[in-house]
């Protein structure tokens, strides 16, 4: 059992079921009472403190750490200078290893304001900033780059979710030397697996990116016990 709401505590079981990542569920005891969701029912299950984390330290997230190891080990940086935006924060979650490496700054952006909610109940004092957002929003992103000195744009799983035109508004206000670290399903180092692979093979051909590093890794495991596959990807911004 792990604490949960005030009143009580949680237990958790997961679905085995096969089945698309945007179908998985999971049932949840609060008190007594049983409530079925799907795990990218954000708003839902961010609503449970500890609830999110419990489930993906279960299901062994690593694109957190996946992230955070291949910032900090980009040639040149220093922790102490990064200050980045996490987009897609989430509850934080993937602040946790960049804090760990000595990343100078954090600010959190999310669509969902429920996820705002979360990491600033569960992490209060992680973010300098979080905004609930749409990082496509203009204006947006650049008045965040200009208030905190951003030199590092970070998103751990959820660029899959973000369509490719709102990140390269986003991303396109970032200065020159500023790191890109991002993982998603898509295989990011192919122009013909998807848009996001054909977005960065386009920067690249431009001249806008360089130091551009690609690998495969497990970036969770299913409910069902199969491993996920996502591609990391690391460039740095001419």
């Amino acid at each position: 059992m792990r604490r949960g709401t005030v009143s009580g505590v949680f237990s958790v079981r997961l679905d085995p079921q096969p089945g698309p990542q945007d179908e998985e569920t999971l049932v949840v005891t609060i008190d007594g009472q049983e409530e079925t969701m799907r795990l990218h029912e954000y708003a839902r299950v961010y609503s449970v403190p500890g609830l999110y984390d419990e489930v993906l330290r279960r299901l062994d997230y690593a694109s957190p750490d996946k992230v955070a190891q291949l910032l900090l080990s980009a040639p040149g940086v220093k922790p102490s200078e990064v200050r980045a935006l996490d987009l897609a924060a989430g509850n934080g979650m993937s602040a946790d290893p960049l804090l760990a490496g000595g990343v100078a700054e954090l600010v959190g952006l999310d669509l969902i304001p429920e996820a705002r909610d979360a990491a600033l109940r569960d992490r209060p004092d992680v973010y300098a900033n979080y905004v609930a957002g749409d990082v496509g929003e203009p204006g947006l992103v650049a008045g965040l780059v200009s208030a905190h000195g951003l030199n590092a744009l970070l998103c751990a799983g959820g660029l899959s979710h973000i369509p490719v035109e709102a990140f390269a508004g986003g991303w396109s206000v970032f200065g020159a030397g500023s790191w890109l670290v991002a993982t998603a399903g898509e295989d990011l180092s192919d122009p013909d697996g998807g848009p996001y692979g054909r977005y960065f093979a386009d920067e690249v051909a431009a001249g806008r990116l360089a130091d551009v590093y690609t690998e495969r890794f497990v970036h969770r495991m299913a409910m069902s016990g199969e491993p996920i596959e996502y591609t990391a990807l690391r460039a740095r911004r001419l």
